[in-house]
């Protein structure tokens, strides 16, 4: 009889330390298995980088390896890697069509990629942009479909889109070869930093929310919109069946990134983790890119549709997959 008390006693224990532990103990949940996450340097994705420098995976008894790839959305379909960070028009492209990834949380909102032009540019009206090469980084980007998509549907028009990655694009620009260029963050704080042989800027934003491009004395809309969704945390639908502790764990250390990251995005340490992994971007341009990154988990799961609309709208995918585009195990955490 007192052996069974004992147990009785044993089990009783181990039930109470579990209740103390709370909900956000997931040790004994955890795999044990590395979690690998297909990046492409980007300050987007500082939270990943302050969340890895900081020790927040660790400390939940993760251990993660952040790998450089320029093929991050194909490793995790394919399952050479667990997670990627992405625009989430190259993810919802191959959620369309059946394969192995899904979307657990946002990255951050909203998308800080605007049209940059020269100071004396002609540009003054939404409809000045007809016909004019416009660098963009793909005809699929966020950006590029939601300013294009208000252009033609507002004011009839459009522009021709020269493809180029954010650097190329602002060495185009800077070697006249487009007329304007839709730039992300650092890019845009890396363009407005150039100055003329007189010290005066070169470049200015048009058509953000935030100028005044005809100088009538009023702010002009954003073309992309009101604060559209930007990149998102994407995963292998296996890994999340299989390894589902970890994948929330992950998502919390992400969390306590953005937090940090938000009490103070231009701090000495956060800035200097900044330059560690986009060593090509100068820190006065993070200096002023970092506060207008909004970093969070939460999805906006409306504007993340309607990017997938747009995407069947031009031809890319064929159906819309609504909420089908995100993890169901993650409803309640990030949406």
């Amino acid at each position: 009889m007192k052996r069974i008390l004992c147990a009785v006693c044993a089990a009783a224990l181990a039930a109470v330390s579990l209740i103390a532990a709370g909900p956000g103990d997931r040790s004994s949940q955890l795999s044990g298995k590395k979690i690998i996450v297909a990046d492409a340097n980007s300050t987007h994705h500082l939270n990943l980088y302050v969340a890895y420098e900081k020790g927040f995976f660790t400390k939940r008894g993760l251990e993660v390896e952040i790998r450089q790839t320029s093929s991050g959305v194909a490793a995790v379909v394919g399952g050479e890697a667990d997670i990627v960070f992405n625009c989430p028009t190259g993810v919802i492209t191959p959620i369309a069509r059946g394969q192995s990834i899904t979307i657990i949380g946002q990255v951050k909102i909203p998308c800080t990629s605007v049209l940059v032009v020269p100071v004396n540019s002609p540009v003054k009206n939404p409809q000045d942009l007809k016909n004019l090469q416009i660098a963009g980084l793909s005809t699929t980007c966020c950006a590029v479909i939601a300013i294009r998509n208000t252009l033609k549907d507002r004011y009839k028009t459009d522009f021709e889109l020269v493809t180029l990655a954010p650097g190329a694009a602002l060495a185009a620009l800077e070697g006249g070869a487009v007329k304007g260029a839709i730039l992300e963050e650092p890019y845009v704080a890396e363009a407005l930093l150039l100055k003329d042989a007189a010290g005066n800027p070169k470049y200015k934003t048009v058509f953000d929310g935030s100028s005044d491009a005809n100088g009538d004395g009023r702010v002009d809309e954003n073309l992309a919109g009101r604060n559209p969704p930007c990149r998102t945390i994407n995963a292998n639908t296996n890994f999340i069946a299989t390894r589902l502790g970890d994948a929330k764990a992950f998502i919390e250390a992400i969390d306590e990134a953005n937090k940090l990251i938000r009490s103070n995005p231009t701090a000495a340490d956060i800035v200097a983790i900044a330059q560690k992994y986009v060593p090509n971007v100068s820190r006065q341009a993070i200096i002023n890119s970092n506060p207008k990154l909004g970093f969070q988990i939460k999805l906006d799961t409306r504007g993340l549709a309607g990017y997938a609309q747009a995407l069947v709208n031009q031809g890319t995918i064929e159906r819309n997959p609504g909420t089908s585009l995100f993890a169901r195990e993650f409803r309640g955490i990030t949406w």
